[in-house]
């Protein structure tokens, strides 16, 4: 049961990553009210997010539901990997004081953020509990 969650999690997050980058250049980015930094930060994710993190979360997704060694592997790289986007995203947040500007920004952001970190170690302890 437990890797069935863990599965529709793994695929849901990727998914998310996917939604959230059409979200960020349909919409985001041509909103004249975003401040060029902020623009110019986020730009510079979607490489990392739909060339390493996502592949891998969907790779996870799969090996975990066929209860496959690489679904354990690509777990914690998933996971590891969306702690270091998301320390990353609020680091550069709260330097920017973006966590202040606009309620609805910060809690996208906030939500956003707190995803990462908090399915980046639920994905990273489950694939250290059952490398």
């Amino acid at each position: 049961m437990l890797n069935i969650i863990i599965s529709l999690a793994e695929f849901v997050v990727g998914l998310g990553i996917i939604i959230y980058w059409f979200f960020f250049y349909k919409v985001v980015k041509k909103d004249s009210k975003k401040s060029i930094p902020y623009i110019t930060h986020e730009k510079s994710f979607p490489i990392a997010d739909l060339c390493w993190t996502m592949p891998n979360l969907f790779i996870a997704s799969l090996g975990v539901i066929l209860s496959q060694r690489f679904g354990i592997f690509f777990s914690i790289i998933s996971g590891s990997s969306l702690i270091f986007l998301g320390l990353l995203d609020i680091t550069f947040n709260v330097q920017n004081k973006v966590f202040s500007n606009n309620i609805s920004d910060t809690i996208i952001h906030l939500f956003i953020n707190l995803s990462c970190l908090i399915f980046g170690i639920v994905f990273l302890v489950f694939g250290w509990l059952n490398f």
